[in-house]
């Protein structure tokens, strides 16, 4: 039999706080200073035993700490070298990079950061993304081949998210990072044009990744507020989260975004795979026989199916078993298997 070369659609790295200082403007290092005081003492990363015991049994953590954080395996997510050893532990050749959380003025995951009414200025996100950026072209020149940054990205302004994607595609960067955008500017607005034509240019897939990217800034604090129990919370927004996620490309098919631009390439990642096959099945009934207005293939002129054929990829994370038993009707020429490294649920 011969070897299987797999390649990683979903994994993560993240600087240590700290060492994002380097990357941070000069005149906002006493502020960043400041904050990685704050850090230090009430900070936690997705990974980190104080944000798992949100949603894990203790047995579970004490189990994640005794086996992977004294071992020092979630170096990894800092530290391109031992990147590479539990890359080749796993048998990996190759991944693709998100962001986790914890960036620059990140104090929580947004499932704790939503209940404690935390948020980020819009000029520290957009001073962080850079950071992250340059830091993991670093990261990733560590390994070339080996390591696939995704440039993150808010859109919020068009000129400069289209400057900062070039920058990403010169300094070794594959792709950019759906961001979250409010309801005000959908992907399909007229404003991102840009975007999609310097994407199409330089030939950089956009990823989308649940948590990370999604149609709407709306975090449901209310909701989480009413919960009964604190385990119920990572259910109920998780489930919110994957359909915010899941409707970026209904944004794309149905605004005419792919219609457009055909050599615009999508990958759906960490956000399930079996849904794809009842997803096409609606879009194409709503095309080929239901009431909607006919006129509506004026701006999408083929079946939707068609566009999702042409330019939607699934990086699918860790399939289930019913994912695996549906790989066919899914597309197998269209699911990466995603490890998730170095997140609790990964392989």
């Amino acid at each position: 039999m011969d070897r299987a070369v797999v390649v990683s659609s979903d994994g993560h790295a993240t600087a240590v706080m700290t060492d994002y200082r380097h990357y941070i403007p000069a005149d906002l290092r006493n502020e960043f200073d400041e904050f990685c005081e704050v850090f230090a003492r009430e900070g936690a990363r997705t990974v980190d035993p104080a944000s798992l015991r949100n949603r894990l049994d203790e047995s579970e953590v004490t189990d994640w700490i005794e086996n992977v954080i004294e071992p020092g395996r979630l170096a990894g997510q800092y530290d391109p070298e031992q990147r590479i050893k539990e890359l080749d532990r796993e048998g990996i050749a190759a991944e693709v990079l998100f962001p986790d959380f914890g960036l620059p003025w990140e104090l929580h995951p947004p499932l704790k950061a939503a209940m404690i009414g935390y948020s980020r200025t819009a000029e520290q996100v957009e001073v962080a993304n850079k950071a992250h950026n340059r830091w993991l072209a670093d990261f990733c020149a560590a390994a070339p081949g080996r390591l696939g940054g995704l440039a993150v990205v808010t859109f919020a302004d068009v000129e400069d998210t289209v400057a900062e994607i070039r920058w990403a595609k010169e300094h070794g960067l594959v792709g950019i990072v759906a961001p979250t955008l409010p309801e005000s500017t959908p992907f399909f607005h007229a404003r991102h044009e840009p975007i999609w034509e310097v994407l199409e240019e330089l030939e950089m897939p956009m990823a989308t990744h649940t948590a990370i990217s999604g149609i709407t800034t709306h975090m449901a604090t209310e909701t989480l507020k009413a919960i009964p129990h604190p385990a119920c919370a990572a259910p109920v927004m998780t489930a919110q989260a994957f359909f915010f996620t899941q409707q970026i490309v209904h944004h794309l098919i149905w605004g005419g975004v792919l219609e457009r631009h055909p050599n615009l390439r999508l990958a759906l990642t960490e956000q399930g795979s079996g849904w794809v096959i009842s997803a096409k099945a609606s879009m194409n009934y709503t095309w080929d026989r239901s009431y909607l207005r006919r006129d509506v293939r004026e701006i999408v002129k083929r079946r939707p199916s068609e566009y999702f054929d042409r330019q939607v990829y699934l990086g699918a994370s860790l399939f289930s078993r019913a994912e695996a038993a549906g790989r066919h009707d899914i597309g197998v020429d269209k699911i990466c298997i995603g490890m998730d490294y170095p997140h609790h649920e990964g392989t």
